[in-house]
């Protein structure tokens, strides 16, 4: 018996040597075009629970040059906006820009109210009354 299994291992090696596996990929390294496509693309969020607001846009004409333009608002309640471009003469140009968020001067001293004394209060008593 033991053998046998000698004999089936030897031939198992043998096929496995003599026939390896063939791996194939759909994906050929010298017919892949590394040419830019044109694309464009857009997302908006707005988001009250995390508030979490943001925005942005992209286009691209094929030809490797890139439009865009983003916008956040930062944790201090400014809006940070970025519009780029890039291109393979001037590459990755940035305009940033900060909106300070609109806020409504209130003088303090105007909306202090005193708090409210009734002379009149009389506190209950359980005591019987006759």
């Amino acid at each position: 018996m033991a053998i046998k299994m000698i004999i089936f291992a030897a031939l198992c090696c043998q096929l496995v040597f003599a026939y390896p596996p063939h791996y194939s990929s759909n994906y050929d390294h010298h017919n892949y075009a590394h040419e830019p496509t044109p694309y464009n693309f857009q997302y908006d969020v707005h988001d009250p629970h995390t508030q979490d607001i943001k925005s942005q846009y992209e286009v691209s004409d094929g030809h490797g040059n890139v439009k865009g333009s983003y916008s956040l608002v930062e944790p201090d309640g400014s809006t940070r906006v970025v519009e780029y471009t890039a291109d393979h003469e001037h590459g990755f140009v940035a305009k940033v820009k900060k909106i300070e968020p609109a806020y409504h001067h209130h003088d303090e001293h105007a909306y202090h109210h005193e708090p409210v004394v009734h002379s009149s209060y009389t506190p209950y008593s359980h005591e019987k009354q006759y």
